[in-house]
């Protein structure tokens, strides 16, 4: 499928001036729904053994209460939840803390976050912020992805769902990605071209209230600088790309697609 869009890719690096400027998705407010909050400290007993892991997770009860089948055997949402590895007796310090304590760096930190990015009647899309520190490093490197879901047994969503087998949306977002995100030098150095279509895997693309999220990873494309490069596709200009009844599920209320029908009657 990809193989044409390689020898536009070229051609696209030659064609146009890249913009190297950090392209983060601006933060807003979450919805609102329970979660669970889980954090511990950690004590290996080595130097720069001392770490702290935190969690903040939509439990699978609550994931359950977003599905409109309750045939939950069926639902990736409800399989693909997380679930926190066990640690060693020996190493565990405490848990279930208010807060970890902290000294500069000789602490190592974990973070794991899940949101309800975007809920819509027939569609929901759980955004998931890792950031983890080693004990002793310059830096620590964050993380964003998000996945979809159908509502009505809670599979999950792909790309190939959402917009078939047509690639003029992957050609219209690779453009985009590479006038407004990439490097040219980074990419070429480290030789990361293929990366550029990463956006059409599973964890790269949200359904949100604005439309498409395009999100990469730090360093994937483009220096740390950039942090992590993102864009949006609106609404509007995915409606060329997406067959109504697709459109209608992932943007519409069931009153408002009931509405079309009657009106279309």
């Amino acid at each position: 499928m990809f193989k044409p869009l390689f020898l536009f890719v070229s051609l696209l690096f030659i064609a146009t001036a890249p913009v190297y400027a950090a392209k983060t998705a601006e933060q807003k407010s979450k919805l609102n729904i329970p979660k669970k909050q889980f954090l511990r400290m950690i004590d290996t007993k080595e130097e720069y053994g001392r770490s702290c892991e935190s969690y903040s997770y939509i439990t699978p009860v609550e994931r359950f209460k977003l599905l409109k089948k309750k045939n939950f055997m069926l639902g990736d949402m409800l399989s693909e939840s997380l679930s926190i590895s066990n640690v060693d007796p020996e190493y565990l310090v405490e848990s279930n803390l208010t807060e970890c304590e902290i000294q500069g760096i000789e602490v190592s930190e974990y973070t794991y976050k899940e949101d309800l990015e975007y809920l819509g009647d027939n569609i929901i899309t759980i955004e998931v912020l890792q950031y983890a520190y080693g004990a002793g490093a310059a830096h620590g490197n964050g993380h964003i992805s998000h996945y979809i879901y159908d509502r009505e047994y809670g599979m999950e969503i792909s790309w190939k769902d959402l917009f078939g087998d047509d690639d003029a949306l992957t050609l219209y977002v690779l453009k985009r990605v590479i006038k407004e995100l990439a490097s040219e030098e980074f990419i070429s150095y480290f030789k990361t071209k293929e990366k550029l279509l990463n956006f059409t895997k599973a964890g790269y693309f949200a359904i949100t209230d604005e439309g498409l999220l395009i999100q990469f990873g730090k360093y994937e494309i483009a220096p740390g600088a950039s942090g992590l490069p993102s864009l949006l596709v609106p609404k509007m200009v995915l409606k060329g790309y997406m067959t109504q009844e697709m459109y209608q599920k992932c943007f519409l209320t069931n009153k408002q697609i009931f509405a079309e029908a009657m009106n279309a009657f």
